[in-house]
């Protein structure tokens, strides 16, 4: 029986033909292939800067309500490698699952290499003298006010100016009055030395040797203002921290590390100040809330007045809170007709006999200076010890008579029981920091931060930015490499991801 073979033919031309066509098809679907693999790639990359910052500090989350990596890893030294290792480590997952996971089978149409990661640049929570924490702290505040809030944060500003335009007018006032009154002082005691010679000797003219002695309570508060301060507005002087820190350590006094990337300023002004101050004042510890954890107890007094001791920052801070109060009460006091006249009396009493002229008139303002030191003494008394004093006083809210005036440190144990109405001792802080220098703040703060939880602030990233360089494998072009002999490639592609909090 006779068998017939199926055969077949193709001319040279068809097989040309067949295999530049098969060469175009296998090239437009690597083409394809390849804008995949590249977007894939572009995903990847950001899932892997993503997953790195998703890593932040969980700590500083929860005392301080900000988002920071932490670059150092725990380790004490910044590391943009390891950083970058650990970026490595996610987009090698993700550009090929199929490696981890055994049990699927099948071809992988989007392989790629990591061939190279790097971190190009950063910013760190301490650039541009904190303003990365800064912008940050107010966005996080910001974004849970409601238009209420911001009102009243407007208002606590314009009556911290007020505050401190008042306490600038007694502090001018004060030193030009008192300089004035020694002069007069001086003139009346060299009329009285001449007086005397002309009337022989010891003997006196009746009317000086008549005047009766008057209490002068200048004499009282010019020894008063030579004490210890914090001796005179807290209780138990002893209570006062004695814990100190080495400033040329902190963040604020060392050489810092600077990240190369600009920072967003999203947030300036006024109010992004008050908020900022705000944010400061429920997060860190008070005379009134200490902070037992760190270097320091009294942190919000600390990035006020930037000493290097609970001491030093507490007596500034109560010196601040004096002057604030001198200046207001200063103002009530000399629009008082009452206590005008009751001023104009007793400067009369003490001017005595012999009339130099403006004697009287410099008395007057001075004692009404005194007056108010002596108020003051005892509202920073009160504060100190947990109680509330009103912004401006009024005739019932006065504490402090002229005749006590000279018996002020006996007064001052009633106010140890705290009371009133007003605004607490935290609610002054706001203000002093309002008229503070509110540059400061942001590193201050982070030196604290430091402080409490350990670490280095300016190892804390807040944005980064990477740099991969991707190969891709060829699939599709191995027909035309072979077939027509291409020499064999593998496409490579870089991508850039950025990623802040």
């Amino acid at each position: 029986m006779k068998r017939y073979r199926c055969r077949g033919t193709i001319t040279v031309f068809l097989s040309l033909v067949s295999v530049l066509f098969l060469s175009l098809v296998c090239t437009m679907v690597e083409s394809a292939r390849l804008q995949g693999a590249r977007a894939w790639a572009a995903a990847v990359t950001d899932m892997g800067i993503f997953s790195v910052f998703g890593e932040y500090s969980t700590e500083i989350l929860e005392k301080y309500d900000v988002l920071f990596l932490d670059g150092s890893y725990g380790n004490g030294e910044f590391e943009e490698e390891r950083i970058a290792l650990q970026m490595r480590e996610f987009m090698r997952y993700n550009a090929n699952p199929a490696e981890e996971m055994k049990l699927i089978k099948g071809r992988n149409l989007f392989p790629m290499e990591i061939e190279k990661c790097e971190v190009s640049g950063y910013t760190l929570a301490t650039d541009e003298n904190g303003e990365a924490f800064y912008q940050q702290a107010v966005r996080n505040v910001k974004e849970n006010l409601g238009t209420e809030l911001l009102l009243k944060y407007q208002e606590a500003r314009k009556e911290a100016e007020r505050q401190q335009e008042a306490a600038d007018i007694y502090e001018k006032k004060d030193g030009i009055d008192w300089d004035n009154l020694e002069g007069l002082e001086r003139q009346q005691e060299e009329l009285k030395e001449e007086e005397i010679k002309e009337k022989g000797g010891e003997e006196v003219t009746e009317d000086i040797r008549q005047d009766k002695p008057v209490e002068n309570p200048l004499d009282t508060i010019k020894k008063i203002k030579k004490l210890g301060i914090l001796g005179l507005v807290i209780k138990d002087a002893s209570s006062v921290s004695g814990k100190s820190a080495e400033k040329q350590e902190m963040v604020s006094g060392r050489t810092r590390r600077e990240g190369n990337l600009p920072v967003e300023k999203k947030y300036s002004g006024a109010a992004s100040d008050v908020i900022f101050q705000d944010y400061l004042l429920g997060r860190f510890g008070t005379w009134r809330k200490p902070c037992k954890e760190g270097a320091l107890e009294y942190q919000a007094e600390y990035i006020l007045m930037g000493k290097d001791s609970d001491e030093a920052n507490l007596k500034a801070v109560v010196n601040r809170l004096l002057l604030m109060r001198e200046g207001v009460n200063l103002l009530y006091a000399a629009s008082d007709t009452k206590m005008r006249s009751q001023a104009g009396s007793l400067a009369v009493s003490i001017a005595g006999a012999v009339p130099v002229p403006g004697l009287v008139q410099a008395l007057e303002a001075v004692l009404l200076l005194a007056w108010a030191y002596g108020e003051s003494l005892l509202d920073v008394r009160t504060l100190m010890s947990g109680g509330k004093v009103p912004s401006i006083k009024d005739a019932s809210t006065w504490k402090l008579s002229l005749e006590k005036l000279a018996q002020v440190t006996e007064l001052l144990e009633e106010c140890d029981s705290g009371g009133g109405s007003g605004q607490d001792y935290e609610d002054y802080l706001r203000i002093l920091m309002l008229t503070g220098e509110k540059r400061k703040y942001p590193l201050r703060a982070l030196d604290m931060m430091e402080q409490t939880l350990g670490g280095q602030a300016d190892s804390w990233i807040v944005k980064a930015e990477a740099a991969v360089s991707w190969k891709f494998p060829a699939i599709f072009l191995r027909i035309p490499q072979v077939f027509m002999g291409l020499p064999k490639q593998t496409p490579g592609y870089e991508v850039k991801g950025s990623f802040g909090y």
